[in-house]
C-alpha cells in the first residue's frame, strides 16, 4: 500500500484512540466518585444509587478497553505496513 494511505490510516486510528482515551479518563473519574461517595454516605438508598453508577461506569470502562485494545492492534498492524512502504519507496 501507498505510504501516504498509511500515514493517513495512522492518523485516523490515533485521533480515534485519543477519543477512546478521554473517555476513558472521564468514566474512571465518574467511577472514582462514586465509589467514595458509595463509602462515605450513611443513607442506605443513596449508597445503592452510587453502587449501581459504580458499577455501570466501570462496565462502560470495559467495553471501551476492548475497543481500545482492537485499536491498537490496528495501529500496531499499520505501524508494520508504514515502515515496509517507507523502507520499499526510499529503497532502504
Amino acid at each position: 500500500m501507498n505510504i501516504s494511505k498509511e500515514a493517513a490510516y495512522l492518523y485516523l486510528y490515533s485521533k480515534k484512540l485519543t477519543k477512546i482515551n478521554k473517555e476513558m479518563k472521564r468514566l474512571s473519574h465518574k467511577a472514582e466518585k462514586h465509589a467514595t461517595k458509595h463509602s462515605k454516605t450513611s443513607n442506605e438508598r443513596k449508597k445503592e444509587k452510587h453502587l449501581k453508577r459504580h458499577r455501570q461506569a466501570t462496565e462502560d470502562i470495559k467495553s471501551l478497553m476492548k475497543k481500545h485494545n482492537l485499536l491498537l492492534n490496528r495501529i500496531r498492524h499499520h505501524v508494520v505496513n508504514f515502515h515496509d512502504a517507507l523502507r520499499k519507496q526510499h529503497h532502504l
